[in-house]
Formats: structure tokens, C-alpha cells, sequence
């Protein structure tokens, strides 16, 4: 007699979550701009991973503390709302750099930074920029492989 009434006896809390997970469909979103438009498309991912995540749990009659797990949204996550949750995070950072170039805490304007001032914020930026545009290119790999061997554009 098995230990579990589980059919799938050697399924994580996870793996269980995953399997009844449902991926968001590929929306339709008309922005030209690159960055509102891999913004618009990450934030409807995060969006469903946490409506579709809180559906599960209802349905599975699980609980989670919100305090003491905060990132239990991440339980059964797929690989495409990883990649659009960390671009995400490496826009918040980008776009907190991009705020010290147009007000920097020393009150100092930027065209007066000196030079070498000026070249770190800038290798700094191209960084940060690489690593969003690194994550949104993984999340489209990842979430439309037919269409990402076409174009760049999201």
C-alpha cells in the first residue's frame, strides 16, 4: 500500500502548483516604443503569475503566508514570468540610474559632471540596459520561439 493517496507520490508543493498552472496567452499589444512595449508585456506576465498562482491555491485548498513567504507567487512559476519578473527588476534599476543623470542627489547637473564622471554613469547605463534587454529577449525566446528567430521586435 502506498504511503501517499497522491498520484504522484514524489511531486513537490511546486510541481504540483505548476501542473495547474495555465500560461497567459500571447496578447496583443500595438506600442511602438521597444521599452513601453517590453514593459507592457512583462508587467501582464507578473500580472498572471500572481492571479493565476492565488486561482491554484484556491482551488488546491493551499494557504500561504504572505509574510513569512513572500515570493510563494515564484512556486510552479514557467521560465518565460522568471525572465519577464527579472526584466522588470533591472528596468527599476535602470530607470533609477537614468533619474541621476536628469537630478543626481548632489544637485550637481549633468553636463557639468566631470569626464570621467560622466563615462561610469554612461558604462553603467549600457549595463543595466544590456541586462533588461538580455531578460526580455530570454522571455521571448522562451514564450514565442517561432516568432524570435524572425525579429528582435517584441
Amino acid at each position: 500500500m502506498p504511503d501517499s493517496l497522491s498520484l504522484h507520490p514524489k511531486e513537490t508543493v511546486a510541481d504540483l502548483i505548476r501542473r495547474h498552472r495555465r500560461p497567459l496567452p500571447a496578447p496583443v499589444i500595438d506600442i511602438e516604443n521597444f521599452r513601453a512595449r517590453a514593459v507592457a508585456l512583462c508587467s501582464a506576465e507578473v500580472a498572471h503569475r500572481s492571479r493565476d498562482f492565488q486561482r491554484v491555491e484556491r482551488a488546491l485548498g493551499l494557504s500561504f503566508d504572505r509574510w513569512l513567504e513572500p515570493d510563494c507567487e515564484q512556486l510552479g512559476q514557467f521560465p518565460h514570468e522568471a525572465h519577464a519578473a527579472a526584466a522588470l527588476v533591472w528596468l527599476s534599476h535602470l530607470q533609477t540610474h537614468e533619474s541621476e543623470k536628469r537630478m543626481p542627489w548632489s544637485g550637481v547637473p549633468f553636463r557639468s559632471w566631470r569626464e570621467d564622471e560622466r563615462t561610469r554613469w554612461f558604462a553603467k547605463r549600457r549595463t543595466l540596459w544590456s541586462g533588461f534587454l538580455r531578460q526580455v529577449v530570454l522571455y521571448r525566446m522562451i514564450k514565442m520561439p517561432s516568432r524570435s528567430k524572425r525579429t528582435w521586435a517584441l
